[in-house]
């Protein structure tokens, strides 16, 4: 009994270093790109500054008549720039403006937003609140069409697998090959031709109606309305990869002897998938399904600038225009954490699935 409560804590305690350990590396990869980030926009800033001091500096010497002669002007000049610059922090070395600047974005105090824009939260330009208020939108719409993707490629893919080189197999192969060369956004403004003006059964363009619904349900409904074609135009594009990567996980265990041998005692084929084929490919499936959210949220949020969904995608399109430094800056980090955290939550689903790893074994 003893050996056996020593053998349960240490088990515990392997567990505890592992989850410290990736935690730990993630919240250094996450520093690390934000101290990249926090380089690049304060050289960005920095020469932006500098000529809005230049224009200040001009500005209060036309604005003072008391300057009677060039030597009271060049004095008067050098004090100006000097309080402006102290101001804007210029004065200290780069080093320490780069690591403020880092704290600044991976807490969001990055002030208010250049844009005029007036559908942000409570007519709010503060970059924080925008972030926030953009990003529940944005998770909820990769984060359902994610596991929407998964759920229907398992089923795809376990049929696949149980009959490679059939009909569905050859004809699913073809159409992920065509749909993973698909751009999201050219089939989002196709399916937006489609669904909302050749056959209006979606609608886009907002979160809610001009007059949403009072009651909590229809709320709810008048949301889904919106979500649903830049959801169904995520999922036609991955669910068929999903299916594939699952197809080709699944068919090898389903050679195997003692899969062979399940058959030859009866055991329902349904049931084999289930036991062995998706438990062997579980890990991979976990690995699919993070890296499919962290790709979305990287590299598919141009989608909602496509449907005109307020989410961070069609956000960061019009900081762009705007050259709103800060709120890109802003929507940069929340990416970055989004994109940190996934793969963190990976390894400890990993951990979970398999306890050798995170004992350290092999």
């Amino acid at each position: 009994m003893q050996h056996y409560h020593h053998a349960l804590s240490s088990a515990t305690l392997g567990r505890l270093k592992y989850i410290f350990r990736r935690l730990f590396r993630s919240f250094l990869s996450f520093t690390v790109a934000i101290l990249c980030i926090s380089a690049v926009v304060n050289l960005t800033m920095e020469s932006t500054v500098r000529s809005q001091i230049v224009e200040m500096v001009q500005g209060a010497v036309m604005n003072n008549p008391e300057l009677k002669s060039s030597e009271d002007i060049i004095v008067f000049k050098r004090e100006t720039m000097q309080a402006l610059e102290r101001s804007f922090g210029l004065h200290l070395p780069s080093w320490q403006r780069v690591l403020r600047r880092t704290w600044d974005i991976m807490t969001l105090t990055l002030g208010d937003s250049r844009s005029t824009m007036t559908n942000y939260p409570e007519r709010s330009r503060k970059v924080r609140d925008i972030v926030l208020e953009r990003t529940p939108h944005t998770l909820i719409l990769f984060t359902s069409s994610t596991l929407i993707s998964i759920a229907l490629g398992l089923w795809l893919g376990t049929r696949m697998a149980a009959k490679p080189g059939g009909s569905l197999d050859r004809a699913a192969s073809i159409t992920t090959m065509v749909m993973y060369g698909t751009p999201p956004w050219w089939l989002g403004t196709f399916f937006i031709l489609f669904f909302v003006y050749l056959i209006p059964i979606f609608r886009i363009g907002s979160l809610y109606s001009v007059e949403p619904p009072a009651s909590a349900i229809g709320r709810f409904f008048d949301y889904l309305s919106y979500l649903l074609l830049p959801l169904l135009t995520l999922v036609a594009i991955k669910v068929w990869s999903f299916a594939y990567l699952t197809r080709s996980m699944v068919v090898i265990p389903m050679q195997e002897d003692f899969v062979i041998a399940a058959r030859g005692r009866g055991i329902p084929e349904a049931k084999i998938l289930r036991r062995h084929g998706l438990r062997t490919a579980a890990p991979g499936v976990m690995t699919m399904a993070a890296q499919g959210f962290a790709q979305s949220i990287v590299g598919d949020i141009l989608l909602e600038r496509v449907m005109t969904r307020p989410g961070l995608g069609t956000t960061l399109f019009n900081a762009l225009g705007w050259n709103d430094i800060n709120l890109v800056t802003g929507i940069l980090a929340m990416v970055t954490a989004i994109y940190c955290v996934t793969f963190a939550l990976l390894d400890l689903a990993y951990a979970l699935l398999d306890p050798r790893i995170a004992y350290g074994r092999q």
